[in-house]
């Protein structure tokens, strides 16, 4: 018997990261992963609500406008270059919204790429500008609210078929965020006015909240957003989720520190291992890949947190300690991000150390499989993370990887995984060259890991999800 509530899910901010990003990220695709499951889940599981995928309203008459599951499974398509009808693409906010966002991050990027003693300044004054508007903005709406419209003949605009009224919206029903959503600056005050006027339950996925406790890695622009969507989203939360016991607890720490209180503790839900099944390889190898055997991979946007830069000290010192043909290359798979100009300047000052670095920008699915099916092991020197996505992909296509200690790393290599700790350049080196120079200890951890590694199925992660989903209603309910 289906149940008599609905489980809005918020997907503005994927549509949002596609006006601004060719290839989806880490948390875009886990959060397409949990869909692509919850759509067959909910329509199976005894009890569950109704699901529905949705955007932000356009204006205060709704709350929300809905977006069809084969709508986000056309933008995955259209973004990892699969062919779809012009037809069936989804439909994107105004060209004139997606401007204006481009130029405020090309805007501040470019200042921050200035010198420190002149950046600084003038991202906080751009910063407090931002926020200056948007208060204006607000308030002007508030006023325009208390100020009686005047009367007219004509027939009211009718409401477009996609918008949700508050008409739709019934006490108890679940509002589920599973991505980025602190793009959106007033999204804590939407939530309390969503449950205050209309009894909609939030229930809120964390893939972290590193932004807040270790600002140093992310752009001056982005940490104040972050923590005050971080501090008026969490109290109005029904159900709080973490993807790992560590980013459990790193949120905890946060809400006891920051005297915030939540509604109730903090449930971790198991993570799916890696993006659909193994890549598997087909056809010719692509042109400009290192030749199999001949590389250690590092899958991960390179930006400060991830520690590209420990990676290069390793290298550099197996460059000066081994001959050349016992080190292999090692290979960067991703986008460049921020706050790495220091670390590209040193590689192209050395030649990627003569070549034995190599940055494939970027790579297509197709390349990733081949690059995870030629590689001797995977490297992830992270310096923190809310699970560790690179590590169980590793795993999940068959190949061992070296990997950082820290956070919630070890919860998601296991026992089949290599450590060190990512502030140590010398144990990184020792682990990194042991692995290295024991070739035929390498084969055996290779085969453990294609034959003793036992994947998590998304299924579970969608289980824990919509478990907690019910639960929060049932007791919105009572409550």
């Amino acid at each position: 018997m289906q149940a008599d509530y609905t489980i809005w899910i918020d997907v503005e901010d994927i549509f949002q990261y596609f006006e601004n990003n060719a290839r989806p990220s880490g948390i875009q695709r886990l959060v397409y992963e949990i869909l692509h499951v919850i759509r067959k889940q909910a329509a199976t599981k005894p009890g569950m609500g109704n699901i529905v995928l949705i955007r932000r309203g356009q204006d205060e008459t709704q709350l929300f406008s809905t977006v069809s599951f084969d709508d986000l499974e056309n933008l995955f398509a259209v973004r990892t270059d699969e062919k779809v009808t012009h037809d069936s693409r989804p439909a994107r906010r105004s060209a004139p919204r997606a401007f204006v966002r481009n130029l405020r991050h090309t805007v501040i990027r470019r200042i921050e790429n200035l010198p420190p003693e002149l950046a600084r300044p003038l991202l906080t004054m751009a910063v407090n500008q931002l926020r200056a508007l948007r208060l204006l903005r607000s308030f002007t709406q508030k006023q325009l609210k208390r100020t009686p419209a005047p009367t007219s003949t004509r027939t009211p605009a009718a409401v477009p078929p996609s918008a949700i009224t508050t008409n739709h919206s019934k006490p108890g029903d679940i509002f589920l965020i599973l991505g980025a959503a602190w793009s959106e600056p007033r999204f804590g005050e939407r939530l309390a006015r969503m449950h205050k006027d209309y009894g909609v339950l939030p229930v809120l996925l964390l893939s972290d909240i590193i932004p807040a406790i270790r600002p140093e890695w992310f752009s001056f622009s982005l940490v104040p957003d972050f923590k005050h969507w971080l501090d008026t989203t969490l109290p109005q939360c029904r159900r709080v989720l973490a993807v790992s016991h560590a980013t459990a607890k790193t949120i905890e720490d946060y809400t006891l520190k920051n005297h915030l209180k939540l509604l109730a503790p903090v449930q971790t839900v198991p993570i799916g291992s890696g993006f659909g099944p193994p890549r598997k390889v087909t056809g010719e190898r692509p042109k400009g890949l290192p030749a199999p055997e001949s590389y250690v991979l590092l899958v991960s946007t390179i930006e400060a947190r991830k520690n590209h830069i420990l990676a290069f000290r390793v290298w550099r010192r197996l460059v000066a300690d081994l001959p050349p043909e016992q080190v292999p290359t090692l290979v960067f798979a991703g986008r460049v991000g921020w706050l790495v100009s220091d670390l590209l300047q040193q590689l192209e000052n050395t030649e990627w150390l003569r070549g034995k670095i190599r940055l494939l920008r970027d790579p297509s699915d197709d390349e990733l499989a081949h690059l995870y099916d030629g590689c001797l092991f995977t490297l992830f020197p992270s310096l923190f993370e809310g699970w560790g996505l690179p590590v169980t992909e590793s795993l999940m296509n068959g190949r061992p990887c070296v990997a950082s200690n820290a956070s919630s790393i070890p919860e998601a290599g296991g026992p089949l995984s290599r450590y060190f700790d990512p502030e140590d350049t010398d144990d990184a080196y020792r682990v990194v060259r042991k692995t290295l120079e024991d070739r035929e200890s390498l084969k055996q951890w290779q085969e453990q890991v294609r034959t003793q590694f036992k994947p998590t199925p998304w299924e579970h992660t969608a289980d824990a999800i919509l478990d907690a989903c019910h639960a929060a209603h049932v007791d919105g309910r009572t409550s």
